[in-house]
């Protein structure tokens, strides 16, 4: 057993040590990939505001208003929850 001891490789704390090194970089990938994500959701984000506003004026189009005939004529035809 001592042999063995003697023998070993890598002390138990330079084990820890490379194991928490490991960790830190892992980490700071995962954080160097959550910046780009997050980056990528605020340019959607950005875009979608956008396309909202350009819908918001075509919706405010009379060419997008419904008459109540045509809102009475298209009632029956939808799903009942």
């Amino acid at each position: 057993m001592v042999t063995g001891l003697l023998l070993a490789p890598r002390a138990g704390h330079e084990t820890r040590r490379e194991l928490a090194s490991k960790a830190r970089a892992r980490l700071h990938e995962l954080e160097e990939q959550l910046h780009g994500v997050e980056s990528h959701l605020r340019r959607v984000e950005q875009q979608l505001q956008t396309l909202g506003e350009r819908f918001r004026k075509a919706a405010a189009s009379e060419a997008w208003q419904l008459e109540n005939r045509d809102i009475a004529r298209e009632l029956p035809r939808m799903p009942h929850g």
